[in-house]
């Protein structure tokens, strides 16, 4: 007997023919082993290559497909980025076709408006390996750390420049991890030392189609994604688009202009090298 009425989960195991090799193509690496420095290297090209933006919820009013096979024709054949759902999990995919014990873990967003915990609807990555975890997130649409993070380092962290550490600590908005179970993720700053908290997560393994209702959630009705978010990171910066805010951030120097309706097309193609 069917588990559901229409889903073919094992559409979620099945991987295209060609998606390590045109998924490394479209990343700029070529395969090498498992290692800790293959997956930092993949974990940057990732951020930098392939951008964050929830425009099928926002603008193009589309349905979000989270099979494999969609997610290669879209990320990778296509010229489009995603949301976490979409960009993790194709990027899990891919390191556990690439010999890496790679899983996806519940998370949810810190950064918000409310004054209560948001419900966890959001993913990240953890990496099995050489005895150690490892955080991983291509997927945030904000300052995620561009390499790997030793979840079990006590210390402050390095990556690309941008410091950060775990914590079981309370955290902003009333949302507490001193329970079992969820690790938050800080950042702090390398200059004036602030700190934001930007996600927690819970350590626990979970399949792809684990989201499926989860994306229904953020791309559908009262609880979908309100605001256009597109973002790209740059070697030494970021590029981002919230709502019709274009921001332009090379070493610290910040450009912002307005982008009207009929300059949007070109805005994504040229910054962000998205084209519908």
């Amino acid at each position: 007997m069917a588990w559901s009425k229409n889903g073919d989960w094992q559409a979620y195991f099945n991987l295209p023919e060609h998606y390590c090799e045109d998924y490394l193509k479209k990343l700029g690496l070529e395969q090498q082993k498992p290692d800790r420095a293959f997956l930092d290297a993949l974990v940057t090209q990732h951020q930098l290559m392939i951008p964050f933006e929830n425009l099928d919820v926002t603008d193009f009013h589309k349905p979000v497909s989270l099979r494999p096979a969609d997610l290669y024709q879209r990320l990778i054949l296509g010229k489009r980025g995603g949301y976490c759902f979409q960009l993790n999990g194709a990027f899990s995919l891919l390191l556990r076709a690439l010999g890496f014990d790679a899983w996806l873990c519940l998370a949810r967003q810190l950064q918000h408006d409310e004054s209560v915990p948001v419900p966890a609807t959001h993913c990240a990555i953890i990496v099995y390996l050489n005895g150690q975890r490892l955080f991983c997130d291509v997927g945030y649409g904000g300052p995620a750390p561009m390499t790997s993070l030793d979840i079990d380092n006590g210390a402050e962290q390095l990556s690309n420049h941008e410091l950060f550490y775990f914590s079981t600590q309370p955290v902003q908005n009333g949302v507490s991890s001193t329970h079992p179970g969820w690790i938050t993720l800080v950042r702090k700053s390398t200059t004036s030392r602030t700190e934001r908290a930007l996600e927690q997560f819970t350590p626990v393994n979970f399949y792809l189609e684990d989201f499926y209702g989860l994306s229904l959630m953020r791309s559908f009705g009262d609880s979908a994604y309100e605001t256009r978010h597109v973002k790209r990171r740059l070697p030494d910066g970021y590029i981002d688009l919230t709502a019709d805010i274009l921001t332009v951030n090379h070493h610290g120097d910040r450009t912002t202009e307005t982008v009207s309706t009929e300059q949007l097309t070109t805005v994504l193609k040229q910054y962000f090298g998205i084209e519908r």
